[in-house]
């Protein structure tokens, strides 16, 4: 059994040093800080990720163009301080650099 994607955007969160991620479900792109309690992963949820200062935009309304010039914009997205995302919602991630 694999491990769970959870721990796995945690473990690769520590090995970059970085908590900064963006997290695409089917439907939303999903920018924010991992919240790790005491900053370790023994206290995370298999099921669910948090994340501190969220920025959600939803994949339909963010980007509408096509082509070189394309521009996407953040003006239709909405930011929480604290946002849960079910883990089995994830279709992708990638951990930034700070």
């Amino acid at each position: 059994m694999s491990k769970p994607i959870s721990k796995s955007i945690v473990k690769t969160a520590e090995k970059t040093k970085s908590e900064k991620i963006t997290v695409i479900t089917n439907h939303l792109k999903i920018d924010g800080y991992l919240l790790i309690h005491d900053g370790k992963c023994d206290a995370c949820n298999d099921e669910i990720i948090t994340l501190r200062n969220a920025l959600v935009c939803r994949l339909q309304d963010y980007c509408t163009c096509e082509g070189e010039q394309c521009q996407c914009s953040d003006y239709v997205c909405f930011r929480y301080d604290w946002l849960n995302i079910c883990v089995d919602e994830i279709v992708a991630y990638s951990v930034l650099s700070e």
